[in-house]
């Protein structure tokens, strides 16, 4: 689907005309209102601006009579926003949204051709099951690495083209006292995804990556940004404990951090073997850590 309409809803004069200014300078149609009117026309996406009120109630409404436009939310922080579709980082990139909204358009089509069924609460190790076609791990809802590598390379490649930071995170659970047979791992995966959801941006990506290693794509975000995340995952998953044949455990992880900086050229596979050596070195210096190892002078970081 080509975006070529866009609408913005904001409160705000001076909000709402920096939104629109945004918007117009991807090259986009836009209209922009104060509030939702019914009947207030076409678009292909719709901005929420940060002054909206009830804004997931706005965001249905928009919805019912727009069900096939994009909803975002704008922001100036990095906060989820369970509502929309994405979050529109603030002060608008211009340059970034060009690239940013055909993704937005094909993620969101993806997750709502693989719904997944509504779950109760649970506890933080209960198992996490979603039906679907192959795109979602069963345990993770995590999108699987076959089908989504494509995307993931493409993410990369762009970062360098416009010298944008990017990081990558593998994260893996550290060595059990018990054999890890089919349930434990159940309930350890279902675990890991609620605490890396927890953890993500909405911007991120979690990719169930193999069967014992997840990979965590966190665009627009450098080395400290990517160490952040990683470490509230750990300490989420530390946090948390489980029963297992008579035996209270408690697992851990460890996380292996690759950055690339502006101007570096480097591949998605030495980005993957560089943050796999990242989190080698984690585990062998004990586990619940996490590492990244230096490849270029003056790059260095140390694990916590």
């Amino acid at each position: 689907m080509k975006i070529t309409r866009a609408m913005v809803i904001e409160p705000g004069a001076a909000g709402r005309r920096k939104l629109k200014e945004g918007l117009e300078k991807v090259g986009l149609e836009v209209s922009a209102l104060a509030e939702w009117e019914e009947g207030a026309g076409l678009a292909q996406v719709v901005v929420l601006g940060p002054s909206v009120e009830r804004a997931a109630q706005v965001a249905r409404t928009v919805r019912k009579q727009l069900p096939q436009a994009l909803v975002l939310s704008a922001r100036e922080d990095s906060s989820k926003a369970g509502f929309a579709d994405g979050v529109l980082p603030l002060p608008v990139s211009p340059k970034d949204l060009k690239v940013r909204l055909p993704e937005l358009v094909k993620l969101r089509t993806l997750a709502r051709g693989t719904p997944a069924r509504k779950a109760r609460a649970a506890p933080a190790f209960a198992p996490v099951r979603v039906s679907g076609s192959g795109l979602l791990d069963p345990l993770t809802q995590f999108y699987v690495f076959e089908h989504f590598k494509d995307f993931v390379f493409v993410e990369v490649k762009r970062s360098r083209r416009h010298g944008l930071p990017l990081a990558l995170a593998l994260v893996a659970f550290d060595r059990m006292p018990v054999e890890v047979d089919r349930e434990l791992r159940e309930q350890l995966h279902g675990g890991l995804a609620l605490a890396v959801r927890r953890s993500l941006r909405d911007t991120d990506y979690p990719v169930q990556y193999s069967v014992d290693r997840a990979l965590l794509l966190l665009p627009h975000t450098d080395l400290a940004g990517a160490h952040t995340v990683a470490r509230r995952v750990c300490e989420r998953v530390a946090r948390s404990s489980l029963t297992y044949d008579d035996q209270v455990l408690r697992p851990t992880v460890s996380v292996g951090l690759a950055a690339l900086a502006p101007g570096r050229e480097v591949s998605f596979s030495e980005l993957v073997r560089q943050a796999q050596r990242s989190l080698e070195s984690a585990q062998t210096s004990g586990g619940n850590r996490v590492e990244m190892l230096a490849e270029t002078p003056g790059l260095e970081f140390e694990g916590t």
